[in-house]
């Protein structure tokens, strides 16, 4: 069976490479500035055209940087799209979210036919996730709710993100710890412009964007939040998060060296940037994260608590000086006073989240589902259900879920539902034994410390959120969860051939 190593895979990239092809540099310039004349539709064809050639490149030179470009691009899609209103006029239906699962679709069909149908198969979880995205794309084409049209939206949200389950088997070893040092990075980078908007506000280019959607939690009390370069808090939230936790577990790594102070330092910044996000969930699933690599890092229990409190102190600092105020209070707050609205709003609702009234609104909505929706239709109303793709917005008046197992059960139905769940739990469960059995304070040990705390999270952040539908997030996810399972079985191949000698 193939492990998906490099050495053993056909080489499809030796074919000659995009960079020998030639454009004329004049053709170029004469379409941009013939774009600029025409603008509207013209100029957004290019803009997005320019945007697609910047990922399929790199992917006909190697898969590992078509991954790459794809990764740098989804942190940046949300402050791109609005930036296209620089010149041009405001679009419900942006061709900018297609960028992403064209080429996602493109490097599968590139990893199909290197493995054609045994990558489906290929590692201990591999047969989960292809039976949980046949379910899923069996439910584009479900018409108990929703359109033809409405499924494949579905699809960019769900079906989509889980091609990077194969890419995880499939790409070569050093990537994925590349790729986590890069998520830190375009954390601290990405965060700069959320920085901004809490000081300065709005661009006018975003205030245009704001005044034409209906993205109605942006608001906190009276003061618009942050969104940095992404298209949601939450998903800046999330992605600095994750970031948190693999700057926290690099910073604990001996074999990091002096770099350990620099990773530390980044931990801390991001932490900063994650209480001025307002996203509770994501400051909760840093606190798990942070926990399990305390704990598994430590000699002993005294040790481990010794770690915690002093890698705390941070998190203390921050909540004992914010001085918290109260929710009237919270309202009669100026424009110009973002940056203590969002440290109020933090502040409040980590250290008293049953206080807040959304906690008590989200637990009715999924009563609600639980007895009533879901029982309607267990085997799911498709991908279309509008359940699974609004995210934080309301509908009708409706409640959103803001939880991606009940929203997939809702939508794929709950066979779906508890699929997911089954492998998130045994990719947490794979990360752990890869944790007990590699060698204490190696580079290999530490990774898997940081994918056990991360695996952890998912679970924490996709029961109180919608992580596994978020455009940057899924993908970092499910290419995890490939990586996991494909070192999983290497060490278990390892295990068998020891026995055998």
């Amino acid at each position: 069976m193939n492990t998906g190593n490099s050495q053993n895979k056909p080489n499809v990239s030796g074919r000659s490479s995009p960079l020998k092809w030639f454009i004329p540099t004049q053709l170029i310039a004469v379409f941009t500035a013939y774009s600029i004349a025409v603008g509207e539709q013209i100029l957004r064809v290019f803009f997005f055209g320019v945007m697609g050639l910047s990922m399929l490149i790199p992917l006909m030179i190697s898969l590992e940087a078509g991954l790459t470009a794809m990764m740098i691009f989804e942190p940046f899609r949300g402050l791109l799209r609005r930036a296209q209103y620089i010149f041009l006029p405001y679009s419900q239906n942006e061709p900018i979210h297609l960028l992403t699962p064209i080429i996602t679709i493109l490097a599968f069909f590139i990893v199909m036919y290197r493995h054609k149908l045994q990558i489906l198969i290929m590692t201990p979880l591999a047969k989960s996730v292809s039976v949980l995205a046949l379910i899923c794309l069996a439910q584009v084409f479900n018409p108990v709710r929703g359109s033809l049209y409405a499924g494949f939206t579905g699809a960019l949200y769900v079906l989509i993100p889980m091609a990077w389950f194969y890419f995880g088997q499939e790409a070569k070893e050093d990537l994925v710890p590349k790729l986590l040092r890069m998520i830190v990075i375009l954390g601290l980078i990405t965060s700069l412009h959320g920085v901004y908007q809490m000081i300065f506000g709005y661009p006018y280019f975003e205030q245009y964007w704001l005044e034409n959607t209906e993205y109605s939690s942006i608001t906190v009390y009276n003061i618009q939040r942050a969104l940095a370069t992404f298209s949601s808090a939450e998903e800046w939230g999330r992605y600095i998060q994750i970031g948190s936790i693999i700057a926290v577990g690099l910073g604990l790594s001996k074999a990091e060296g002096n770099k350990r102070f620099f990773w530390f330092g980044c931990a801390a910044v991001l932490f900063v940037m994650l209480t001025f996000t307002g996203q509770r969930t994501s400051i909760f699933g840093l606190m798990l994260g942070l926990t399990i690599l305390f704990l598994t890092g430590a000699d002993n229990l005294r040790s481990a608590f010794g770690r915690m409190v002093l890698l705390s102190l941070p998190f203390i600092l921050i909540f004992a000086t914010s001085n918290p105020i109260t929710k009237d209070e919270a309202y009669e707050l100026e424009e110009n006073q973002r940056v203590s609205t969002m440290l109020t709003h933090t502040t409040r609702g980590t250290l008293d989240p049953t206080g807040e009234g959304s906690l008590y609104a989200r637990l009715r909505t999924w009563e609600k589902v639980i007895t009533e929706e879901i029982p309607s239709n267990p085997l799911g109303t498709g991908l279309g259900g509008r359940k699974l793709v609004v995210g934080k917005k309301k509908d009708g008046g409706t409640s959103a879920i803001d939880n991606h197992f009940l929203s997939l059960a809702l939508t794929a139905g709950v066979p779906a539902m508890l699929l997911l769940i089954w492998i998130l739990v045994r990719a947490t469960f794979f990360c752990y034994r890869g944790w007990r059995y590699s060698e204490t304070d190696s580079k290999e040990a530490n990774l898997w410390r940081i994918m056990l705390a991360l695996m952890s999270t998912f679970i924490l952040n996709n029961f109180f959120g919608t992580s596994f539908s978020i455009y940057s997030i899924a993908p970092i996810g499910w290419l995890l969860i490939g990586w996991v399972s494909l070192k999983y079985f290497e060490l278990q191949q390892k295990a068998e051939e020891n026995l055998e000698t």
